[in-house]
């Protein structure tokens, strides 16, 4: 556009310089016509020429002023071109920092979104070991369910035997105090030395029976009250004040045999 410009500047500079040597000529011919008016009697044909030569320059002064109007006419749309050229580098600057700039935006979305990312795989991963772990933990919980699951079974299994033997201890109990009342009234009708001896005899042997079933039935740390209750580690038997006792002064071995146990190895017996 720029090369335009001055070729259209420099092609009016020479449209000027040719319509001022026109002018010029016109000139000299205007003078030229004036002395041949004076001489045109005798010099018809030079006026002819020169008339000719007016005739010629007043074309070419028509075809000079054309040019000029044409190179004028080009001189603008040089400079449309010009300002139009402007416009649009102005433009494509516009439109260059417009895209830079949405490329810095974009830039620092993605940066945004890696770190969302990035947390988010952080996250997971974390979730998926707390997920591994619980997983963990309830096979752990499900196995010890079994587990318990199968204590209590064995303890079912346990106290229905301790029932058992309980009901025969009680049979037992039950039979020797019959027997130590039909000794007592045999003492009572008896006579004699050996009669008083043999009941005697009777009577002792009732009562070290007594004591050996009530050592079975009583706590054996106390003596006073009935078994109710178990140690599931080491299987003895006590009444449950005295394991209260001893878990309240956590001294949480047992009585008999020094074993430690928890709260949740003790269980109830029925005997």
């Amino acid at each position: 556009a720029r090369k335009e410009v001055s070729a259209a500047v420099l092609s009016k500079d020479q449209a000027k310089l040719k319509q001022e040597r026109a002018e010029k000529e016109r000139d000299a011919l205007m003078k030229t016509n004036a002395r041949l008016l004076k001489h045109s009697s005798d010099k018809d044909d030079m006026n002819a020429k020169s008339l000719s030569t007016i005739l010629h320059l007043k074309q070419r002064n028509e075809e000079l002023e054309k040019e000029n109007a044409i190179i004028k006419q080009k001189a603008q749309a040089a400079q449309q071109l010009s300002l139009a050229a402007r416009l649009a580098s102005n433009a494509k600057d516009r439109v260059g920092e417009e895209a830079l700039k949405e490329k810095e935006l974009l830039d620092e979305t993605i940066k945004q979104l890696r770190k969302e990312s990035q947390s988010l795989r952080s996250e997971k991963e974390h979730i998926e070991g707390l997920l591994a772990q619980s997983k963990e933990k309830a096979a752990s919980i499900t196995k010890d369910l079994d587990a318990a699951r199968t204590r209590c079974d064995d303890l079912v299994s346990e106290s229905n035997k301790k029932e058992k033997e309980k009901k025969v201890m009680m049979e037992e109990l039950a039979v020797a105090k019959k027997e130590a009342k039909e000794s007592a009234m045999k003492a009572a009708s008896a006579t004699g030395n050996s009669d008083t001896s043999s009941s005697a005899f009777t009577m002792e042997q009732m009562t070290t029976q007594v004591k050996y079933l009530s050592g079975r039935i009583n706590c054996p740390v106390c003596n006073v009250r009935e078994k109710n209750c178990i140690l599931l580690r080491c299987r003895h038997m006590f009444c449950q004040s005295c394991v209260d006792v001893n878990i309240k002064n956590r001294s949480r071995k047992c009585p008999a045999c020094a074993q430690r146990f928890d709260t949740k190895d003790v269980a109830e017996i029925w005997l």
